[in-house]
């Protein structure tokens, strides 16, 4: 184990050299909706059986009070403490690909962010990752059964062209951004290639992991990177997601009438992206609308209330599990 700065590797051996990689990364908290973009990247790591190649010391980047570190209990009168920090992962990419993955994972750093994407890229380019496309997610007007509509951007006129076959809108949004656009610039400032895709998840389907969004960003992102990658499990969790909204829905038909009416209210001021327009600055809403709806009409918060009551569950044994250490937030921040 070595250290260089803020960055502590793990694998620096000949273990270590990756296959022109293509990096995947995402970020929790702010445009990770349903854990969108860090469970399509953790689920990559476990499937692949990815190894940890570095991480990030979190006391220069992260207020502790906003982003807080998780504690555990370990044994008799004993704690451990889970600090939110990034994380790098290296993937031997299974069949023909040229490329492996170079995997990164982090909450959003709090502070410093021109010098947290500096320490990012170095990392990346100590490796030789000659692609980042970057993973993220947002409630949206969806349907939990419908196609997940995707809308990205990218700083490569070859990776525009990508998102352009595989009819992922294009984004003109300007206003309050993310760390996404900070490191993007960076790796452009570098002539490293690369592009976000961001997901849209269903408005009311909120405190638990949205598999479906996951699996969506990951189908394209691979594409993209020329990697093939078995998704098989990522889409069978998706189907286990939609049956349980589906029971919920037809348990309760007031509920049921309640979530159709919202859509039709949403989609009537927030129409879902579509391919070939761009997507106007209301579809980055990072969370569900806060205005309430004239008339009987449900607010979405309502219909959000009732639905985490039932889909809790869907969550199982995993909360009284420690989270790893690079998502201290187990719904990813939202």
């Amino acid at each position: 184990m070595a250290g260089t700065g803020p960055v502590r590797y793990f694998d620096s051996g000949e273990s270590a050299v990756l296959r022109a990689p293509r990096a995947l990364v995402a970020f929790g908290g702010w445009v990770d909706a349903g854990s969108g973009g860090t469970g399509a990247v953790r689920y990559l790591v476990d499937s692949l059986g990815a190894r940890r190649l570095a991480d990030l010391d979190p006391e220069d980047f992260y207020s502790f009070t906003d982003t807080r570190p998780l504690t555990s209990v370990v044994g008799p009168g004993q704690r451990a403490m889970h600090w939110p920090r990034g994380e790098f992962f290296a993937a031997t990419s299974p069949g023909e690909s040229a490329h492996d993955l170079l995997l990164f994972v982090a909450p959003e750093p709090n502070m410093r962010w021109r010098t947290y994407c500096s320490v990012v890229m170095d990392v990346l380019e100590k490796y030789g990752v000659t692609q980042i496309i970057n993973l993220g997610a947002i409630f949206g007007a969806v349907h939990h059964r419908g196609e997940t509509p995707l809308m990205g951007w990218a700083t490569d006129a070859a990776l525009r062209e990508a998102l352009t076959r595989r009819q992922i809108t294009f984004s003109n949004y300007e206003g309050p951004t993310g760390i996404v656009t900070a490191l993007l610039a960076e790796a452009q400032a570098r002539g490293v290639p690369s592009a976000a895709i961001i997901g849209f998840t269903p408005n009311y389907v909120q405190g638990v992991a949205n598999p479906r969004t996951s699996h969506a960003l990951l189908k394209a992102a691979c594409e993209i990177a020329e990697v093939d990658v078995p998704l098989a499990d990522l889409e069978r969790a998706g189907r286990a997601l939609v049956r349980q909204v589906d029971k919920l829905l037809a348990d309760q038909p007031e509920l049921r009438e309640r979530v159709e009416r919202m859509l039709a209210m949403l989609q009537g001021s927030e129409e879902p992206p579509s391919s070939g327009a761009p997507e106007p600055a209301p579809g980055f809403d990072m969370g569900p609308s806060t205005a309430e709806p004239s008339g009987e009409l449900p607010s979405p918060q309502a219909v959000v209330q009732e639905l985490e009551q039932f889909l809790r569950q869907l969550r199982g044994t995993s909360e009284s599990q420690p989270p790893p250490e690079g998502d201290p937030k187990p719904d990813g921040g939202q």
